[in-house]
């Protein structure tokens, strides 16, 4: 992918997801670095007809595609640019890690932190990444905290 550097976020339909992708936005402006957008199939783990999966495996497929959507129209609609988009199937975390190995124009992984305060859980991504995967990973995290305004994004980004 040419020698553009890319920022990664993760669509997956989430509040974080937003608080991520006006971060990765922000930051794009500010250093010229591409987006790229990836939602994931995981693998379905129920026991069921060939025609009912291939239903289930379509509908999964449907809904990756509709998070990708929505966050290529934020990040145009934010940055002017076309997001590089992917949709990988399989387990989150293996596919990531596959991802950010394969692309090394992977500069950095953008995350948001659970929005809810009450909540203290960062978030599924987060744990797994941090509490097991941090020294596995070739890039640096950057986590956005979830309750981070526009205005507070646009002036650390």
């Amino acid at each position: 992918m040419e020698n553009n550097k890319f920022i990664l976020v993760i669509a997956d339909g989430s509040n974080e997801m937003n608080v991520a992708l006006k971060y990765a936005c922000a930051r794009s402006k500010k250093t010229s670095r591409k987006i790229m957008i990836v939602s994931f199939i995981q693998p379905l783990d129920v026991l069921t007809t060939q025609g009912v999966t291939e239903i289930m495996q379509n509908e999964a497929r449907e809904e990756a595609e509709n998070k990708i959507n929505f966050a290529s129209d934020f990040v145009k609609k934010s940055t002017g640019e076309l997001p590089v988009i992917n949709i990988r199937e399989g387990e989150i975390i293996q596919e990531l890690k596959k991802l950010i190995n394969e692309e090394k124009n992977i500069s950095v992984l953008v995350l948001g932190a659970n929005v809810d305060e009450k909540d203290k859980n960062p978030g599924p991504i987060i744990n797994s990444l941090v509490s097991k995967e941090l020294s596995n990973l070739r890039i640096p995290i950057m986590i956005v905290p979830g309750n981070f305004s526009n205005e507070h994004i646009n002036l650390i980004s």
